[in-house]
């Protein structure tokens, strides 16, 4: 179900006036939804898409930003900060942008067919309780995956419904944590040191993108990131003046330290080693990485 609303905000106080409501539904016959105003009664379409201009017709539209400069209970604390990365529970985006990235991670070929523009895909939050959250995917092919995730500790399962294939949604062999899919910097990065083909082309040697959990090294193939392979964290940080630092261990136990540079946030400075003292010494500028999307 998703819901239209108004954010009332009057003598500090935030106050949520719903509007109306679509309940969308898949049968063999394919979509169907239903409207209503916010008592709980049917309404049209067109009444449901109007509803937020009807709420504020006659007043003049500007843009408002909204900001929190102190926290001052411990209670408003956690509120602010449940949703952060790191911390334990992941908000309706966070699940969105994890299953929109294990869609991407998992079908190299997904990410030029969105890109193309040619077929119908997307995603959505489809419900979210304070249990489970359940997140929409519209196949290229036509199929509906839902995928259901635990807030808390990530762990997901998936449902697969095909219009006029398949009665009702089924469940897939597809389990997997959310968390691992959730990533922690953004943007895809690429290694400083090049890698020249026969052909005389050239590229590096490396991409390379960041979850929670691993630091993933691939390359690109029409335009979508493919996994070679991965190495797993063991410290993320975000730093005092806003970059990061991961700690991570490659497969053959080489420990070392991505860590972002103090003169340009869109590079990230490669040190062989977990230990501070010994980075002058084990800094090397060939594995460091520098963002490119």
């Amino acid at each position: 179900m998703s819901q239209l609303a108004a954010l009332c905000l009057k003598d500090g106080v935030a106050e949520w006036e719903y509007l109306a409501s679509v309940d969308i539904q898949w049968t063999e016959a394919g979509e169907q939804k239903t409207y209503k105003d916010s008592a709980g009664n049917p309404i049209s379409e067109q009444d449901f898409d109007s509803a937020v201009e009807r709420r504020f017709a006659g007043m003049e539209q500007s843009e408002l930003k909204l900001e929190w400069t102190a926290v001052t209970s411990t209670a408003e604390a956690e509120a602010s900060t449940e949703n952060e990365p790191g911390n334990k529970k992941l908000s309706d985006q966070q699940a969105l942008a994890a299953i929109k990235q294990y869609c991407l991670v998992n079908n190299p070929d997904l990410e030029s067919i969105v890109n193309a523009g040619d077929q119908q895909v997307y995603w959505n939050i489809q419900s979210s309780t304070d249990s489970e959250i359940v997140v929409l995917f519209r196949s290229y092919t036509g199929a509906l995956i839902r995928y259901y995730i635990d807030p808390v500790s990530g762990e997901s399962y998936a449902t697969e419904f095909v219009p006029g294939i398949t009665s009702e949604e089924q469940r897939t062999e597809e389990s997997f944590n959310a968390r691992d899919f959730l990533f922690s910097i953004p943007g895809t990065w690429q290694t400083a040191s090049v890698v020249s083909e026969e052909d005389g082309t050239a590229h590096p040697e490396y991409y390379v993108r960041f979850t929670d959990s691993e630091v993933l090294y691939g390359h690109m193939k029409d335009g979508a990131f493919v996994i070679d392979h991965t190495d797993s964290v063991s410290r993320f940080e975000k730093t005092a003046a806003g970059g990061f630092e991961v700690q991570a261990e490659a497969a053959n136990g080489v420990q070392y330290t991505f860590r972002t540079s103090e003169s340009d946030d869109t590079i990230m400075e490669y040190y062989e080693t977990w230990n501070e003292a010994d980075f002058p010494a084990m800094y090397r500028g060939g594995a460091s990485l520098s963002r490119c999307s």
